[in-house]
């Protein structure tokens, strides 16, 4: 793009212009997991109309339509992936001042997704594996305890410094939503961090040694990228632990946090405590596990028949 054509006022309507400024503004505020899904958005958005430079104003609902249905039959999203990438045109639409934005003339819909979780004697058989002391399997089995004991995000307990445990509590500051908490600690996550607490003594050491520098790639969202490599390692080893203690559920780093959310509710803690303790914002997000507590009732009573 040339320096001319910015002052040019059909340029500055042109759709992936706007979506340069976006990014721009996204790696200003450090967003990285929004400016990762913008830039994706935009190329396929690209291949589906055959060009990087497109006017606002040309776009229609037949187009947005289109490109839904390009997202899902040829692309092979998931209709939540589509549904985002719909809502990410649709803000860069309105960034342009259009009085109608078609994207608003186009259904969209979102699945619940199947939220897996952990039963306790689940969690109990992948705390009795046997495994090598200091490996990252072992490293990785503990993080997960830790996160079906606590509800922190994987990205939390990643950044976990030795300077938030003072041995009662973990005090942090929430990576998604930047709120300050206080995490009371039971007595089998005191077990694992006092094991670990003996081989790391600096307050600036990580609680988990999986966070490295090797998995960034330097500049742009460094710390970010190191994030979701380190995540994609835990991820791994967590796999391969479901299939050595026997575990046939497809589990993930997530499944820490809803384990410990179902675990809860079953237990009889209210909605609105899990609500806080997971750190929602909307206590309508938080409901889902209550539904699955609901629908475990109800396997249990069929059992009976």
């Amino acid at each position: 793009m040339k320096i001319k054509d910015l002052f040019c006022p059909k340029r500055r309507r042109d759709l992936f212009l706007l979506g340069e400024r976006r990014l721009a503004k996204l790696e200003e505020e450090g967003r990285y997991s929004c400016y990762r899904n913008t830039r994706a958005t935009l190329r396929k958005l690209a291949r589906y109309l055959g060009t990087e430079h497109f006017p606002v104003g040309r776009m229609t609902p037949e187009l947005v339509g289109g490109f839904r249905d390009y997202l899902l039959n040829e692309v092979g999203n998931h209709p939540n992936t589509a549904t985002e990438n719909l809502k990410i045109l649709s803000q860069l639409i309105d960034a342009a001042g259009l009085r109608h934005n078609p994207c608003r003339a186009v259904p969209k819909s979102r699945v619940e997704r199947q939220r897996t979780y952990l039963l306790e004697e689940e969690l109990s058989r992948l705390m009795a594996l046997r495994l090598k002391s200091g490996s990252e399997m072992e490293v990785a089995r503990d993080l997960f305890f830790v996160e079906c004991r606590t509800g922190l995000r994987i990205s939390d307990l990643l950044q976990l410094r030795w300077s938030s445990y003072d041995g009662v509590n973990l005090h942090l500051q929430m990576q998604k939503t930047g709120r300050l908490v206080t995490v009371p600690v039971t007595g089998g996550v005191r077990a694992v961090l006092e094991r670990y607490r003996d081989l790391f003594t600096q307050t600036d050491d990580f609680v988990f040694p999986m966070l490295r520098s090797d998995g960034g790639e330097g500049g742009l969202f460094s710390h970010a990228k190191s994030l979701i490599y380190a995540t994609g390692r835990v991820n791994l080893q967590i796999k391969r632990l479901a299939r050595k203690a026997g575990i046939q559920k497809k589990i993930s780093t997530h499944t820490g946090r809803h384990t410990f959310a179902t675990m809860l509710i079953s237990k009889g803690a209210s909605i609105y405590d899990v609500k806080e303790l997971l750190g929602h914002r909307d206590v309508k997000v938080t409901q889902v596990y209550a539904r699955l507590v609901d629908r475990r009732k109800q396997e249990l009573m069929e059992l009976l028949e």
